[in-house]
């Protein structure tokens, strides 16, 4: 059956998808039109479509093929959004174009070939005839890049919940640029209020300072209690934004402050315990003002995943057989849709998708030579998890 699938892939078809789908602008809050279009690839496959609007026009999709009885059941991720294009670019960035074995466009490799290599999977075991023993899904969910509003809708379904493994098809290929996580870092965004008293510039001991106290708490950050972990070290802080002071010149001692702090959190750091951190350090500095410390999306929690997962056991066979080598590993600072469905859901996750070029930056771009072989490892990973299996 294995067989049947691969014969049916078509390294043509993944590279004419990834052309397509740079040629549909999806930055962040524009997803509408790529959804429609992977929607309609979907059907011709098939399976049983659905659209769950996250927000005004901009809907997740998902694809579902039935397999032969109860068994495990897969899903393929993949987020619809890009960033910005932005500038610098030697190519239209919307416009997909091959040079020297390389597509161009923004979204290439983060991740529209990893959709492209993913539906060439999904279309491989349609025209094959092949019944798997599972339940093989599809998700394609918006706001990764901001805020991940797609991802945790989609977990707001009870059926997502109870899948068996989720193979995200991110840029992580498995190699020294991007070895395959074994665990991803969390984050909080700290929202930070800072409440004093207005009074006379020139009488500044009538009033209460509060952009000096919130600088206070900013100065002090290297006094959170920052735990470390053997594998991932210590997580960082860095402030992201400040505010305070009059919009308009005047001499008065400022009664108000707010600043954003990003805290990457290592496994045995909670979101709770980072918030009562820094609510202990406000608490330590004796500030005259009133402080209220906050929380704002996105968040994350952290994970580690274990190489004895049954999927990322596949995982690893599937990548020996196709590219004569096991994949690195590592544990990553970084954050994807995993830091939900197994940070905070438990659903075992794997990352697999073709190599990186300058994802984010101008000329983002992906290598040809990796369409073919991810497709296939996808191709295994289907089969192998669902052939046989029992729960």
């Amino acid at each position: 059956m294995l067989e049947d699938i691969i014969k049916k892939l078509d390294d043509f078809y993944a590279v004419k998808l990834t052309k397509e789908m740079i040629g549909i602008p999806s930055v962040t809050g524009e997803e509408e039109a790529l959804s429609l279009y992977i929607k309609d690839k979907l059907e011709s496959y098939g399976m049983e479509t659905e659209l769950q609007y996250a927000a005004d026009r901009r809907p997740n999709v998902y694809g579902v093929m039935h397999g032969d009885g109860p068994c495990r059941r897969l899903n393929f991720n993949v987020h619809t959004d890009t960033v910005p294009a932005g500038d610098d670019w030697k190519t239209d960035p919307f416009t997909a174009k091959v040079i020297d074995g390389k597509i161009y466009g923004r979204g290439a490799c983060d991740m529209k070939s990893g959709i492209a290599c993913t539906l060439n999977m999904l279309r491989a075991v349609a025209n094959s005839g092949a019944v798997l023993d599972g339940e093989l899904s599809f998700s394609g969910v918006v706001d990764q890049e901001a805020t991940d509003i797609g991802a945790c809708a989609m977990m707001e379904d009870a059926k997502w919940r109870t899948l068996d493994g989720i193979v995200l098809s991110y840029s992580y290929c498995g190699n020294e640029t991007k070895p395959i996580p074994l665990g991803l870092t969390g984050k909080i965004l700290y929202d930070v209020n800072v409440k004093g008293k207005a009074a006379h510039g020139f009488r500044p001991h009538l009033g209460v300072n509060a952009v000096e106290d919130a600088a206070r708490i900013i100065a002090n950050l290297d006094k959170l209690k920052l735990m470390a972990h053997p594998e991932f070290g210590r997580g960082t802080v860095c402030t992201l934004k400040t505010e305070g002071g009059y919009r308009r010149y005047s001499v008065v001692v400022p009664e108000s402050a707010r600043f954003e702090v990003n805290r990457l959190l290592v496994p045995g750091e909670s979101i709770g315990y980072a918030l009562e951190d820094m609510e202990r350090l406000v608490r330590s500095l004796d500030l005259n003002s009133e402080v209220k410390v906050g929380i704002k999306p996105p968040k994350y929690e952290p994970y580690i995943a274990s190489k004895d997962e049954p999927l990322m056991t596949i995982l690893d066979r599937a990548y020996s057989e196709v590219m004569g080598r096991p994949p690195l590993y590592e544990f990553a600072y970084g954050i994807t849709n995993a830091n939900i469905f197994q940070g905070e859901h438990g659903i075992q996750c794997v990352h697999l998708g073709p190599e990186r070029g300058n994802a984010h930056g101008p000329n983002e771009h992906v290598k040809l030579e990796w369409l073919p072989p991810i497709s296939k490892m996808y191709a295994i990973i289907a089969h192998h998890f669902l052939g046989g299996c029992a729960r």
